[in-house]
């Protein structure tokens, strides 16, 4: 794990190095003596990252690896004769399955042809029994139940929503920068409206408070386990139900992914680099927005159709994808340092882009990647 995690930092800090020496060599006009500086700062927080790694025990021998268990005086001891007896390389690979609660504990309640008041008798059944914890909160079972029904009433209720508040936003896309920004802004309230109006409705028919579920949200976002099924509950919740066309090959895909992405980052820097300071949250949404629009005004694919060949052809699981968005996320952190210095050091502590792991778009915030 030690010599994994020292790889995976040494391939960060070379993709720095590579963008700076790109930029140099291409001869940039945006090279700035403050980026610059930010970026030496980076590259010596990376540095240090990969000295901590770079160690060895003086208990480690040829057969034993020796590790300190910090916080406690004790450490541990691995057999390596032993892990690698343990070990197989298999010719072929296996399939994969994404970590989740049991299926048979969720029942698929078809949203075509029912009222929203069927929907909400058919999710109450389902649910069950509401088992609180001792601290009043609900119990993980129940709580993953709430999360799913709630969340599949909110896309019943919004359906057409997304298509509605894309088709304003590219009305003006290219046309009037200050009216797409504007228009994006209102996408944003009118979703967050739409949803909050739906849980609520969920919640009073459950008799749970909102305070109830966030409580229950928080302390499960603290174990690992729950955390994980939550995040893969919430990445297959927004996965469109539509049919991918056949043109959206997965090489097309992911070329139209890198196009849109490099189209949105220009986007941002000629016309909304004063949102970094005003309203910094609001950037991935913007440069997401501004890809998914990109996508559906110059080769006709609206958000759903596009996002859903996403995650057909595991678009956010792609290597090259997943590199060509870190540098973008590199660029994004650059710009972030000049307008904001203390942003620039909480995102290299895991803030905005959590350390540049997860790209500026993804699935379950309704991005691109």
């Amino acid at each position: 794990m030690r010599d994994m995690s020292f790889i995976d930092e040494l391939m960060r800090t070379k993709m720095i190095i590579q963008l700076l020496n790109k930029k140099l060599e291409e001869g940039d006009a945006d090279i700035d003596p403050v980026e610059y500086s930010m970026a030496a700062q980076m590259l010596e927080y990376k540095l240090n990252v990969l000295e901590s790694l770079n160690y060895t025990s003086e208990a480690d021998t040829d057969d034993m690896i020796t590790i300190n268990l910090v916080g406690i005086n004790k450490s541990i001891q691995v057999d390596k004769k032993k892990l690698s007896e343990a070990i197989t390389i298999l010719d072929k690979p296996v399939e994969e399955r994404q970590a989740t609660v049991k299926k048979d504990d969720f029942v698929p309640i078809p949203t075509e042809g029912i009222t929203e008041e069927e929907y909400l008798e058919k999710a109450i059944e389902l649910i069950g029994e509401l088992k609180k914890t001792p601290r009043k909160t609900l119990d993980k079972d129940t709580f993953i139940k709430v999360f799913k029904y709630t969340g599949e009433f909110g896309r019943m209720r919004s359906k057409g929503i997304k298509k509605t508040l894309q088709d304003k936003r590219c009305a003006v896309f290219e046309k009037d920068s200050k009216a797409y920004l504007e228009e994006l802004k209102s996408s944003i309230n009118e979703e967050e409206k739409a949803f909050e109006g739906s849980s609520q409705i969920m919640f009073d028919k459950l008799c749970i408070s909102p305070e109830c579920f966030e409580r229950t949200q928080q302390e499960l976002m603290n174990d690992p386990i729950a955390s994980i099924e939550l995040f893969n509950m919430g990445m297959s919740m927004e996965q469109p139900s539509v049919d991918v066309p056949e043109e959206l090959s997965r090489e097309w895909t992911i070329e139209l992914v890198k196009a849109s992405n490099d189209y949105a980052f220009d986007l941002f820097k000629k016309e909304y680099m004063n949102v970094l300071s005003s309203d910094p949250m609001l950037v991935p949404v913007l440069v997401s927005a501004a890809a998914h629009d990109w996508v559906r005004v110059k080769h006709e694919f609206n958000e759903d159709t596009f996002k859903a060949a996403l995650f057909k052809h595991k678009i956010y699981e792609d290597g090259e994808v997943a590199q060509h968005m870190q540098m973008k996320q590199m660029e994004l952190m650059s710009l972030a340092a000049q307008a904001n210095p203390m942003m620039m050091a909480q995102m290299m502590q895991g803030g905005m882009g959590g350390n540049m792991n997860m790209p500026p778009m993804g699935p379950p915030n309704n991005g691109m990647f």
